[in-house]
């Protein structure tokens, strides 16, 4: 396998998936296709990151029955090679939240969360010295509330206008601060995927794969449950069969208090999403082709500011047409 020769056909290749932070081409070989995943130009960080994924994925392969394979990687240039996975993503089968999952997939949820709680730390790449002490479930939602404020905290004038006009706080993460000092229990730091929702499982004839281990964490389990909650948004039977089949597959000490706690880190994802589609949702608003389509996107930004808002104590939402008019106003028409 030339990997250079494959990395120079997916560079130039026009039709590659982009997520936030990768852009990812299927590249045929005469031994089968590949995946070759490269780094999106400029891409800004939203999300906490602690390894590199072609790391993670190493570290994983003996313990994650349903990850990708990492073929090869490479730092200069940047770019990973997988194993290519066939099969359709999940949000293609089930496209929302009224839409019930494959019991494959629900079944393969519960192993995914079961193998991750039982990942050895030691296997996995060392973390930072200053990353939170093992347990420290305070300390870990601390951290991550710290990057919600860096985000939030890094606006130019502009975004720093747009978030005055939405009734987003300097800080809007106070209150929550004040609730992880006192109601969080204290459980064993686990490997936590941080980003598994529809998007990023893919459906073949025997199991689902897991995408996308960029966000890979070490830090308290129940978060991970949680932010697989809120990004996938599931209906209340498939929301009721995931908490189950979560509550069997974690070990006992990774289970305390975990029902009193959930509910912290689902108003954690609540306030981030607002805070981070302000800038996501605000650009694709300033870019919208059509006024329809910047009425729909101005609505999604509304429902995820008004289910935030009681978590910074704030007062109600602007209405669709007034994030529209702030959107304009801030960022202008066709802002990139």
């Amino acid at each position: 396998m030339d990997s250079l020769a494959l990395y120079e056909k997916a560079r130039t290749h026009k039709g590659s998936l982009a997520g936030f932070y990768h852009h990812n081409v299927r590249v045929d070989t005469d031994t089968g296709p590949v995946l070759v995943r490269t780094p999106g130009p400029g891409a800004e960080s939203m999300d906490l990151t602690l390894w590199p994924e072609s790391a993670v994925l190493e570290a994983i392969q003996p313990y994650i029955s349903r990850a990708p394979r990492l073929l090869h990687t490479s730092a200069d240039p940047e770019f990973q090679i997988h194993g290519f996975v066939e099969g359709r993503r999940v949000d293609e089968v089930s496209p929302d939240s009224g839409t019930s999952l494959p019991q494959i997939v629900l079944d393969g949820l519960e192993q995914l969360f079961g193998e991750m709680l039982r990942v050895p730390g030691t296997a996995l790449p060392p973390v930072p010295s200053d990353w939170p002490q093992d347990g420290d479930t305070e300390a870990f939602a601390l951290r991550l509330l710290t990057g919600v404020r860096e985000i939030r905290s890094r606006a130019d004038s502009s975004l720093e206008g747009l978030y005055q006009d939405l009734g987003i706080p300097a800080d809007p993460c106070g209150p929550l601060s004040e609730r992880a000092a006192g109601e969080l229990s204290g459980r064993p730091f686990r490997l936590l995927h941080a980003d598994i929702h529809r998007k990023n499982m893919i459906l073949d004839e025997a199991a689902v794969v897991f995408l996308d281990w960029e966000l890979a964490l070490w830090g308290d389990p129940v978060y991970d449950l949680a932010d697989h909650l809120h990004k996938t948004a599931h209906n209340a039977s498939d929301r009721h069969r995931v908490l189950a089949g979560w509550e069997r597959a974690a070990p006992a000490e990774c289970r305390l208090g975990w029902q009193d706690n959930l509910g912290f880190y689902l108003a954690y994802e609540e306030m981030k999403s607002a805070v981070v589609d302000t800038v996501r949702w605000g650009r694709r608003i300033a870019l919208a082709p059509t006024a329809h389509e910047r009425l729909t996107l101005a609505e999604e930004l509304r429902q995820k500011l008004v289910r935030a808002s009681p978590h910074w104590h704030g007062a109600a939402s602007p209405e669709s047409p007034e994030i529209i008019d702030a959107v304009l106003h801030r960022l202008g028409p066709g802002v990139g």
